[in-house]
């Protein structure tokens, strides 16, 4: 069964490196990337999505407001926050917001897929 994985940042190369990482993880994967939180929102009211992966810090409606509001339209779809100011700022947010996790950047190719694996309940390939 395809997954459908929403990529969310504002700076096009980490969207690039987000979208090559996720779809090198095996078939099985439909990766969309968008470039802020208005198309991200269109996306989720277009079509269903297995799993968020969004920057904190974007122009505009940022990765907060962008988790409140897919917490309101698609409650159960997990969410991964990215973010270069440090996870452990946002923690009692992220708990509050049922964020399936948070990861600094710089980010690391291995611990974006096995956290996006965790978040959509598939294993590894060997």
């Amino acid at each position: 069964m395809t997954k459908r994985v929403l990529i969310v940042d504002d700076e096009q190369r980490v969207l690039f490196v987000l979208r090559h990482t996720v779809a090198g993880m095996g078939d099985g994967y439909d990766v969309v990337a968008v470039s802020g939180a208005e198309a991200a929102l269109d996306e989720i009211a277009q079509n269903t999505v297995d799993l968020v992966i969004t920057d904190l810090f974007m122009p505009g409606t940022d990765g907060l407001e962008l988790t409140e509001r897919i917490r309101a339209a698609a409650a159960d779809v997990p969410v991964i926050w990215i973010t270069a100011h440090g996870c452990h700022r946002f923690e009692s947010k992220a708990v509050a917001l049922r964020v399936f996790r948070c990861l600094d950047k710089p980010l690391e190719i291995s611990a974006i897929r096995r956290v996006a694996r965790e978040a959509l309940g598939v294993e590894a390939e060997v």
